[in-house]
């Protein structure tokens, strides 16, 4: 009877083990598992009932020789029954740890392998702004609501090394795919970077694009440009004593050392090519950064933030078409390579150009700034007239978090998060900034004074409210003058525009 009692207890241990088997099974949907267990269940519930049957009717302790054959059969089953559900176990074991880790949260929705190989990362972002002029001494501007950003993008990695990311924007007319590359990170020392990207010129064009201070870029952000097409060679060192991270993509930002050395077919000021324009003529344009944070694991936080760099490009265009510079918020022209004096015709950039950018940011704690400046020549032909023009701009910005988080070169992340019934209002920031663009005067040569300013001078105060770390409200005013650019030799009347956004990436 004892040895009757522990076998029926351990068979309805073996059934909750089955019946756990089946649970699992049929929320993962390994095929013919499902219908083999239960099989086994079945089986078991049979073997239980007769062995109750038995206890029941007294059979064994009456009869014990002949019952034993019968308990010893049963046994047997059992054992065998217990071996099959240890097998199950295991191969229930070995498909679980095959399946894909699922995530979603606030960085977006991933797919991660079981072996942490490989990775598809779903982000998107979108931005909608209300942009309104104050029409003051003769400037005049449309009021308008303008959707700026719907990026849905896809990105990741395959074999831990090979990165990607494809980034569509159905908000930006006939150039819908800013983003489109693969990065070879094999070491963080030297990786291959291919496709269409921000070439690292500009440090502020190099900020993502939903991470900046202010809705637009200053001044010195135009005369780089915006994306191109070519391959880059690209790099990082820690300081000795530390690991240097692999980082993907066009800028780093956490390595104390950097390095991106490029060759892009060279898209000129402002330049973003379409997904259908090919490169119109053999040259190219060689484009390179060095960029370090001297003091990265110093113990001096107020100072770790500190980056320092310059980069710059040369190349050789061939009749390349120039492109109107526009103010940062209000996107009104200001220089219009169209607008040229009687016998002229519209110049093109054709011949040796160069850029020199020295960039720093720096930020600790609350407070955050970045500086940078910028000489860009280029040489103009139009008929049988040429020139090279030189045009410079710099900026400087600082902001600063009044809700004591700390600021960065990719925002604010809000320490709690908005929810005004508990008292809690999220991050907010303040900045201010001030940017110049300068025209070589020998463009005016070409050029009518009269339609074209030479020189454009803007400060910008906003601020910004983040609700959390996806959604951020953001308001700006911007006043503009200029040198010249009306009529007998008068300078065009001041833009002032007021703008916001609300803005939700992840």
């Amino acid at each position: 009877m004892v040895r009757i009692y522990l076998r029926v207890q351990t068979m309805k241990h073996f059934k909750r083990t089955a019946l756990a088997s089946v649970i699992n099974l049929a929320l993962f949907g390994i095929p013919d598992a499902h219908a083999d267990t239960e099989a086994l269940e079945r089986r078991i519930r049979e073997l239980e009932s007769r062995l109750e049957k038995l206890d029941r009717a007294g059979a064994l302790s009456a009869k014990p020789a002949a019952a034993a054959p019968e308990v010893e059969k049963l046994s047997r089953k059992v054992n065998t029954l217990e071996r099959k559900l240890e097998l199950q176990d295991e191969v229930t074991t070995g498909a679980l740890q095959k399946l894909p880790v699922f995530d979603a949260g606030a960085d977006g929705f991933k797919i991660t392998s079981s072996d942490k190989k490989h990775q598809v990362r779903i982000r998107g972002a979108a931005q909608t702004d209300g942009r309104f002029y104050v029409e003051d001494n003769g400037f005049k501007g449309t009021d308008k609501f303008q959707l700026k950003q719907a990026r849905i993008w896809i990105e990741g990695y395959f074999f831990k090394d090979i990165y990607y990311k494809i980034m569509p924007d159905f908000a930006a007319g006939s150039n819908i795919l800013p983003d489109a590359y693969l990065d070879y990170a094999y070491h963080p020392a030297v990786n291959l970077l291919v496709g269409k990207f921000k070439p690292s010129i500009s440090l502020e064009r190099l900020q993502g694009d939903s991470d900046g201070t202010f809705l637009e870029r200053a001044f010195p952000t135009y005369l780089a440009s915006n994306r191109d097409v070519g391959i880059q060679i690209h790099g990082a060192f820690a300081k000795p004593g530390f690991k240097a991270e692999t980082v993907a993509g066009p800028i780093d930002t956490k390595n104390t050392f950097t390095y991106q050395i490029g060759v892009t077919n060279g898209s000129g000021d402002d330049g973003s090519p379409n997904n259908d324009s090919p490169d119109t003529d053999d040259n190219k344009e060689v484009n390179g950064r060095l960029f370090a944070h001297p003091f990265h694991h110093t113990g001096y936080s107020w100072l770790e933030g500190l980056g320092l760099g310059v980069a710059g490009s040369f190349g050789n265009p061939d009749k390349q078409a120039l492109k109107a510079q526009a103010t940062p918020l209000g996107r009104s022209t200001y220089l219009d390579y169209t607008k040229v004096n009687t016998g002229f015709a519209a110049p093109t950039s054709d011949g040796a150009t160069y850029r020199i950018y020295p960039q720093a940011y720096w930020f600790a704690g609350p407070f955050g700034a970045i500086g940078e400046y910028v000489v860009s020549s280029q040489h103009l032909v139009s008929g049988k007239t040429d020139i090279q023009q030189k045009n410079t701009a710099w900026q400087i910005l600082a902001s600063y978090v009044l809700t004591g988080e700390d600021n960065s070169f990719a925002g604010v992340k809000p320490i709690r998060n908005f929810d005004p019934l508990k008292g809690n209002w999220g991050a907010l920031q303040l900045a201010a900034r001030y940017s110049e663009l300068d025209v070589d005067d020998a463009t005016f040569k070409i050029i009518d004074p009269n339609q074209s300013a030479s020189k454009a001078k803007a400060w910008t105060v906003g601020a910004n409210w983040y609700l959390n770390s996806n959604a951020v409200i953001r308001a700006d005013y911007e006043n503009v003058s200029f040198d010249g650019g009306a009529a007998r030799g008068r300078d065009l009347a001041n833009e002032q525009v007021f703008a916001t956004r609300f803005q939700l990436a992840f």
